[in-house]
């Protein structure tokens, strides 16, 4: 390469370099655990979540990722989830909180057992499924009280 080209080659890889830097601060891959979000979302589905400025995109419908409130742990099956995120539909905006559900009443511990969140504890809006997964598991809670398993 000479001159030219090589500049033009070098400001590229800088570009895509800034673009991946900014598409991490930006975005996160989530994994679902869990049914509470059948049939929209089934366990092992990856959603890509905008983590940065998706307040605007916080609307009544839209699915987020969320911490569970003080005193919830995740759980899948008898094991502490590897994250401690929820994944919930945004059912009603009182304000400064955020009253989640799962799409699955029966396999969701949700905003109708711990009430509203703070709007704090959301970390995210997903804007689409990544991949979905390729089996179903049997249902079950994707959270637990903290202290007790499964």
């Amino acid at each position: 390469m000479h001159g030219p080209a090589l500049l033009i080659t070098a400001g590229s890889l800088v570009a895509l370099g800034v673009a991946v830097v900014v598409a991490r601060a930006l975005l996160q891959v989530v994994g679902v655990n869990g049914d509470s979000m059948t049939p929209t979302y089934r366990e092992g589905d990856q959603l890509l979540v905008l983590r940065r400025a998706f307040r605007r995109r916080l609307r009544v419908g839209a699915v987020v990722v969320c911490l569970p409130p003080p005193g919830i742990r995740i759980t899948a099956g008898d094991a502490d989830a590897a994250t401690q995120l929820m994944v919930k539909r945004v059912a009603a905006l009182p304000a400064g909180q955020v009253y989640v559900l799962g799409d699955a009443p029966r396999h969701s511990l949700d905003s109708r057992a711990f009430g509203a969140l703070p709007s704090e504890l959301v970390r995210g809006v997903v804007i689409r499924r990544l991949r979905a997964a390729l089996t179903s598991s049997p249902g079950g809670h994707d959270v637990a009280p903290r202290g007790h398993a499964g």
